[in-house]
């Protein structure tokens, strides 16, 4: 019985053995993406952490009682056990204060958890009712406050205070973007806030955990939240409240209600003015924020001294008799850098010109980043210095380590490839084939600009490589004026011809002549220089053997110095597709053609849309590698005998 022939044939192992090192470099350049993508992407990712305007705000207030009274006017006795609400981990004893109406209170106490039990009995009342909210909609879920309400108003229905709290999407609206990562809000979270509108789930959203796919994209740059308190302020004045759950009975404010604040940590001891906060870094812009000394805000303002600032002078009146002066930003010491008698102040060293001289009556924030303030006054020992209300830098909204934020990243400067290949189907999708701003239009249009630019930038190099070879001393005038062709920068040459075309009458913004033009006239250069290389590549006896048969000047060209050129002519044309199709790619971009890829390129880098970039680039690269591919395919019918 005869053996068994080989399970592949001759011609398959051949295509094997040439797709095998094809498929093995996609495979290692695919791998190789991921690292490139983190390396690229984590310095951003960290930069981004650690910046804090991109981190989530938290305004901090009195802890408000968790349970209105059933009488708020009633005195409550020592030992008596309250429980408040909005109670943080840091919150302790020694750092708070109980107080009602912007007063502290002198009454003791002792902290555990979020319930508070009195050693001293806290006279009435531990409330007074504001107004009921008025609804906004038929739904009892979008409520608007009562005038002179705020975020830091208490709000209770049905006697239980109601608590805000909504988480911000990780993702940056694009304005074609539906899908939303909210950390923490899971089962049971509220609407989704898209600015000012409430979306329901099941009718304006579909949840997954915490992602969340709205029924409509979101408008670029809008803000989108998600409730996960009871309710969230609904607009950035905050005049209005949005409820995540709509009670049977309606909201209402307190006008003033017994909280637990936060005491400022330093010695009150009548010397010492530095102070520090709880939380930090704080919000330097922050108008809400309320310092006060026992019963009274102080204010950050500042004063300017009245004489102005000549470089000069060296002492200065200001409005108050106190404060913290500061020169160009930087505190000045009294004693050392100036001395004070009342309003006047005298420098050791007159500030220089036009230097920012500045007073702090009050207080001065000395460092943001680790919330220190420091008074204008030393407070009295018994002195209460405590905070009714400021704004702080919480946490990263992106995450708590760079590699979260990477992933968090609403752009990335190389995406993952499995991220391009989720793209391939939405941006092919994108628009029908009989929209010019399809894809697939758009690649046709480009490679065939570029062929174009191929045909008519080779046909022109070779016509030149002959003239050149054949007249040597027309060589020598023009070449050096064809290298001086190639310097010009093409985003400068693009422009004029297109000013060219346009008194022409052509309408370059649909045409396809610039792309050719610009195509061919890179394309050219490396086809005559190689043609020229490739003409002249001939043995020099086979030049001599075809004289002494008496050939003419035709004869030896076609038969002697072409073949000889060929290869070198096919090379070239391989190295001109590339240049050609780059010149097509910047001609469609200048002339602002919306038909060719060139425009689609420039598009989705404006909108920030990387995946989409990398995915056009990809395209491009196939549209070169598939006219390299023809001008090979042409090389074996022209010439088949250089097929190895």
């Amino acid at each position: 019985m005869a053996g068994a022939g080989p399970l592949l044939g001759k011609a398959t192992r051949r295509r094997l053995a040439a797709a095998v090192p094809v498929a093995v470099v996609v495979t290692i350049v695919v791998l190789l993406m991921y690292p490139v993508a983190l390396w690229l992407g984590l310095p951003l990712a960290k930069l981004r952490m650690e910046n804090v305007a991109n981190w989530v705000r938290e305004t901090t207030a009195p802890h408000p009682l968790a349970e209105a009274p059933a009488d708020p006017a009633a005195p409550v006795p020592a030992g008596t056990r309250l429980e408040f609400g909005r109670v943080g981990p840091a919150v302790t004893t020694d750092r708070s204060v109980l107080v009602f109406a912007g007063e502290p209170l002198d009454a003791r106490f002792e902290v555990t958890g979020d319930v508070v039990t009195l050693a001293d009995p806290v006279a009435g009342p531990l409330l007074e009712w504001g107004e009921a909210l008025t609804a906004v909609d038929a739904d009892g879920r979008v409520y608007r406050l009562p005038s002179g309400a705020g975020a830091g108003t208490a709000l209770y229905a049905g006697g239980r205070l109601l608590t805000p709290d909504a988480v911000a999407a990780v993702e940056r609206p694009d304005g074609a973007l539906a899908t939303f990562t909210f950390p923490g809000a899971g089962a049971g979270a509220g609407p989704v806030l898209v600015n000012d509108v409430v979306l329901l789930e099941g009718e304006g959203f579909e949840a997954d955990g915490t992602v969340v796919k709205l029924a409509a994209p979101a408008p670029f740059n809008a803000t989108v939240r998600r409730v996960t308190g009871d309710y969230a302020l609904l607009d950035a004045a905050g005049t209005m409240i949005a409820l995540a759950d709509p009670g049977a009975a309606p909201p209402r404010a307190a006008r003033a209600v017994l909280g637990l604040a936060e005491l400022l940590d330093g010695a009150v001891d009548g010397s010492n003015r530095v102070f520090q906060l709880q939380h930090a870094p704080l919000v330097e812009s922050d108008a809400e924020r309320r310092i006060m000394l026992d019963g009274d805000e102080l204010s950050p303002a500042a004063e300017r001294p009245q004489e102005r600032v000549d470089g000069q002078r060296a002492t200065f009146t200001f409005a108050s008799e106190r404060g913290v002066v500061t020169v160009g930003g930087v505190e000045a010491l009294e004693g050392s850098d100036y001395t004070r008698d009342g309003a006047t102040v005298t420098f050791a060293k007159p500030p220089v010109r036009n230097a920012p001289l500045r007073q702090y009556p009050d207080y001065l924030i000395l460092d943001p980043a680790k919330g220190i303030i420091e008074l204008g006054t030393a407070p009295q020992p018994g002195s209460r210095v405590w905070a009714a209300s400021y704004t702080y830098y919480d946490h990263p909204s992106c995450g708590t380590t760079p590699l979260e934020c990477f992933f968090s990243m609403p752009q990335h400067p190389m995406p993952f490839p499995h991220w391009i290949a989720a793209r391939l189907g939405p941006f092919f999708g994108a628009y029908p084939l009989s929209d010019p701003r399809n894809v697939i239009r758009a690649t046709i249009y480009t490679a065939g600009g570029t062929l174009a630019a191929l045909l008519f930038g080779g046909a022109f190099g070779v016509l030149l490589a002959i003239v050149f070879v054949a007249i040597r001393p027309l060589e020598r005038a023009l070449l050096p004026w064809v290298i001086a062709s190639q310097t010009v920068p093409i985003i400068a040459l693009v422009p004029v011809l297109i000013l060219l075309l346009g008194n022409a009458g052509i309408v370059v913004q649909t045409s396809m002549v610039p792309a050719a033009i610009i195509g061919a006239y890179i394309a050219f250069f490396p086809v005559t220089v190689g043609t020229v290389t490739g003409l002249r590549a001939v043995d020099p006896l086979s030049i001599d053997l075809m004289k002494s048969y008496a050939a003419t000047p035709f004869q030896l060209f076609w038969k002697v110095r072409f073949p000889a050129a060929v290869p070198y002519l096919f090379v070239s044309l391989k190295l001109g597709a590339a240049a050609a199709l780059v010149g097509a790619l910047v001609a469609e971009t200048e002339s602002n053609n919306r038909l060719g890829l060139g425009y689609a390129i420039v598009g989705q880098v404006q909108a920030g849309n990387v995946s989409d970039v990398w995915i056009l680039l990809l395209i491009s690269a196939f549209v070169g590698i598939g006219l390299v591919a023809l001008v090979g395919l042409f090389q074996r019918f022209i010439a088949p005998w250089e097929r190895r």
